[in-house]
């Protein structure tokens, strides 16, 4: 069996050719395509398509896959991004970016019309942004009602591609809960909602669990599509939990923190997850009756790279590394990384980014310690805000660029006083689609039957036991308060 796992990301559209013990066998990319102008970011949703599967037949060439091979296109990626599309499943509009901010109004609107407890307990969202695709139609609504009547199909990116492949239009279940138009501990669309933005539920997609066989691709995509003996099509799951299952962690009590330019987050939820005090997305989870905690701070990576650009002048990661490890740290500067403000768990719009005990000795290599040190302080703060309402955290697993610093993943461990574990695994998110795939094939008993597949090396940094690096935290947490109290 040849798996093809599709990640629609929000900078690359990627597909990474798998066989069926999950030996990567190619992998191929290209950049994200959108059209910019003043709040609005769009894109040509057939475009998507069409390089979708520009990519896979690049990637059965590479690999010079087996034609008498069967194949699966199992789908990952980002969720909100909103398609409309005729009843043909052919766009009637440019899809709308998550990115795309024009409806600030309409979310407001929003927020007035709706009891804020109220929602977060069907939507499973703390509060209505215009990210969320109900917002974009609300303003379609009033803005372009003749686009919004003409479509038949009511879309998210990720459901697109599925009908497009296959001709049926389905909505996978992990993505559901980033349209605010789901209510989520009933697994099924909220009408209320979806009639204040201007949609009939009709028009929105069929609901299937993650890892769903969506069907056979339709002899029009068969024709476009490189020689093998069938081709079915997988509905996968939303990037972020397909990376937990990549990388072994969705299990209770492991934490799948992100290490990229932002600083998302995911767990396994224990207890009720309904609580506003919390603030913390959360959403149907890969097998029946779970949930997924998620949530994300910008200030993330962001934070470090702003830094490395426009500060250090040019000081380049391996040096700074080298260097890193010469100090003890102990006089460095506190950092606060809130450089884009409205972060969790506090989601305080007036806070800021700031330096603090700066002296004269300090130098870059100083400074650069201590927005790493912020950015880890950061993610201890959002763990102790689930470990305060009732959340289980043993271990922490991360993925991306930044796990390529072990300072980093050590300074990270020892702030947060748990365990990190590193996969050595740059596509967790396409790993873990494929292994739904697997699941759904029959070619593994669960998504945790995955020991004799072929696995990654991963590295853990145990955390040490350091009182001058508890006391810097109580610094940070002291500085925070004392400047930016709500």
């Amino acid at each position: 069996m040849l798996l093809y796992a599709v990640d629609l990301g929000s900078t690359n559209l990627k597909v990474v050719l798998y066989d069926e013990v999950l030996r990567p066998l190619a992998a191929a990319r290209e950049p994200f395509a959108y059209r910019r102008d003043g709040d609005r970011v769009e894109f040509d949703p057939e475009q998507v398509f069409e390089t979708v599967l520009a990519l896979v037949r690049r990637c059965a060439a590479d690999a010079a896959a087996d034609p008498s091979e069967d194949a699966v296109i199992v789908v990952t990626g980002q969720a909100e991004s909103l398609v409309l599309a005729d009843a043909a499943g052919r766009p009637v509009a440019p899809g709308i970016s998550w990115m795309d901010e024009r409806s600030t109004v309409e979310a407001a609107e929003i927020a007035d019309r709706f009891d804020a407890r109220r929602a977060f307990e069907v939507t499973g969202e703390p509060e209505p942004v215009p990210t969320w695709p109900a917002t974009k139609l609300r303003w379609l609504a009033r803005h372009q009602p003749d686009v919004l009547a003409a479509a038949h199909h009511v879309l998210m990116i990720k459901d697109f591609l599925l009908l497009r492949l296959t001709g049926h239009a389905v909505g996978e279940e992990t993505t559901r809960g980033f349209t605010y138009l789901f209510d989520v501990p009933q697994r099924r669309y909220w009408s209320e909602m979806a009639e204040f933005c201007g949609v009939d539920v009709d028009r929105l997609p069929r609901i299937v669990p993650a890892g769903t066989i969506v069907g056979e691709v339709t002899d029009e995509v068969r024709k476009m599509l490189p020689d093998a003996a069938t081709y079915s099509v997988n509905a996968g799951a939303l990037d972020h939990f397909c990376a937990m299952v990549g990388t072994d962690a969705y299990r209770p009590g492991i934490a799948n923190a992100s290490a990229g330019t932002v600083l998302a987050l995911s767990l396994l939820a224990g207890d009720d997850p309904r609580d506003p005090a919390m603030r913390v997305s959360f959403h149907p989870g890969i097998l029946p009756g779970e949930t997924v905690l998620f949530t994300c701070a910008d200030s993330g990576g962001v934070a470090l790279e702003w830094y490395l650009e426009h500060i250090s002048h040019g000081l380049r990661y391996e040096i700074l590394e080298a260097e890193l490890r010469t100090r003890d740290h102990a006089d460095a500067p506190l950092f606060l990384p809130y450089l884009t403000g409205v972060n969790p768990p506090e989601f305080n719009a007036a806070a800021r980014g700031a330096f603090l005990d700066l002296q004269l000795r300090h130098d870059r290599v100083d400074l650069a310690f201590a927005v790493m040190e912020g950015i880890a302080h950061l993610l201890r703060r959002i763990l102790d805000d689930l470990t305060a309402h009732g959340q289980r955290v043993e271990e922490i697993v991360s993925a991306g660029g930044g796990t390529a610093s072990g300072f980093w993943n050590q300074l990270k461990a020892d702030a947060c006083r748990a365990d990190l574990r590193v996969p050595d695994e740059h596509e967790a998110a396409s790993r873990g689609a494929a292994v739904l795939a697997l699941a759904a094939a029959g070619r593994i008993a669960s998504i945790h039957d995955t020991d004799h597949l072929h696995r990654p090396a991963e590295h853990v940094y145990h955390a040490a036991d350091a009182p001058a690096r508890a006391a810097r935290y109580d610094a940070f947490s002291a500085a925070l308060t004392r400047l930016y109290a709500p």
